[in-house]
């Protein structure tokens, strides 16, 4: 099976491609989550957000670490962690340790407080319609994305929406009332909603429109304290020299977005080549994945690597080689679990059809491949940051690592 897999897409040229659909003028081309499969699990605790000028469902709210959540954690059936009854250091120690510690990324913005760091916990996010790894097809893009074909294939229609800089503001000041009614109905308690998650996708195809949402967040009355993640598969960094080149983007994007509270979720797709192109069938190269790695940290903002399903037999010199590049990149870097999705599913099915395979044979397989390279990936990067930084694997919160390029 390994041998018949395909490097369907070109990224940067597919990205080129993307560009002409998922912004137009002052719109950016986004996901209707109503009939998608990551609406339905977002929907489980809190309903699907509308754009509140259209009504269309384009924003999720998901619970991120699900036993600081008094709703949450009812719902997925874990031990409720109430914060009130936990110290400092605890809250943060069981917040690490978890599947996303994404709540702490803003532990250094102003107002943050460890006993409200369930305020960071839910993201209202909004899904950009196209991923450059993605081609179209049934099968296309990485194997174990949970984003179904149709809403990363950039086609607009059925499925996607329009969406304005301007509906996304009012669309999160309305949302943040809302959670905050819901959970004081429901729970008893006080939540807040702070953080505006731009998901994928690709985001970095429309940065020009990501960088002018946050230019009006910055000057907006009632968004002073809203906070950012912006989401890349590292493939875009010469796309956006590019773009600035040619004028579509304006001169120094990236360095003009890191003026706002953004931080940079960048997931790392593979630890060797034949690891990278397998996982993401593309013709992609670890080299334009360290480019852009250092792009984004050379402009300031501040990136938490997140690595999907590495090669053990390479990770251990992956690390070494970015550490010695960027001091402490391992101290800062996570594995990312793969669940099998219903999106996941169907496009091992297509993958499985085409090449006259065994399709649940096949499923199995790469579920069986996935979970041990989770496993025995976090057995290596724990022995390695043992060993490199003296700490153990998560013991140290990422917003507290700082990058510093090496020369």
């Amino acid at each position: 099976m390994r041998g018949v897999y395909q490097l369907i897409t070109n990224p940067i040229e597919r990205a080129k491609q993307l560009r002409e659909t998922l912004v137009q003028g002052d719109t950016v081309l986004v996901v209707d989550f109503s009939d998608t499969l990551e609406g339905q699990d977002s929907s489980k605790v809190v309903e699907l957000m509308p754009n509140v000028a259209t009504g269309e469902r384009v924003f999720r709210t998901k619970v991120n670490v699900k036993g600081i959540d008094p709703l949450a954690s009812g719902e997925y059936k874990v031990p409720f962690f109430d914060l009130e009854q936990k110290t400092e250091k605890e809250i943060e120690a069981f917040v690490n340790d978890g599947e996303f510690d994404f709540p702490l990324w803003f532990k250094h913005q102003p107002g943050f407080s460890m006993k409200r760091v369930a305020d960071y916990n839910l993201h209202f996010t909004f899904q950009i319609g196209g991923c450059n790894f993605h081609d179209g097809s049934a099968e296309g893009g990485c194997w174990y994305c949970f984003v179904d074909d149709a809403s990363n294939n950039g086609i607009p229609g059925k499925g996607k929406a329009l969406l304005e800089i301007d509906e996304t503001v009012r669309s999160m000041i309305s949302a943040r009332e809302m959670i905050r009614e819901f959970y004081s109905d429901k729970a008893g308690k006080e939540m807040d909603l702070r953080v505006l998650r731009c998901s994928g996708g690709e985001p970095m195809i429309a940065l020009d429109w990501i960088l002018n949402l946050w230019r009006q967040i910055g000057k907006g009355k009632g968004t002073q304290d809203f906070v950012g993640q912006v989401d890349t598969n590292l493939s875009t960094g010469p796309l956006v020299d590019y773009f600035e080149k040619e004028g579509v983007f304006e001169k120094f994007s990236l360095e003009k977005l890191a003026h706002y509270p953004v931080k940079i979720l960048a997931a790392i797709k593979g630890t060797d080549p034949k690891n990278l192109e397998q996982n993401v069938q593309s013709k992609t190269t670890l080299e334009i994945q360290r480019y852009s790695i250092v792009k984004l940290i050379k402009a300031g903002l501040e990136i938490f690597p997140q690595i999907y399903n590495p090669n053990p037999e390479t990770l251990e010199c992956f690390l070494s080689d970015m550490d010695d590049r960027i001091e402490n990149f391992s101290l800062k870097a996570h594995l990312g679990p793969l669940k099998l999705y219903g999106p996941t599913r169907e496009r091992l099915a297509a993958f499985a059809k085409r090449n006259h395979l065994d399709t649940e044979e096949l499923i199995r397989q790469k579920k069986a491949e996935w979970d041990e390279n989770y496993k025995r990936g976090e057995e290596v990067i724990s022995d390695y940051v043992r060993r490199r930084h003296g700490a153990e694997y998560k013991e140290v919160s990422r917003a507290d690592v700082v990058f510093r390029l090496r020369k």
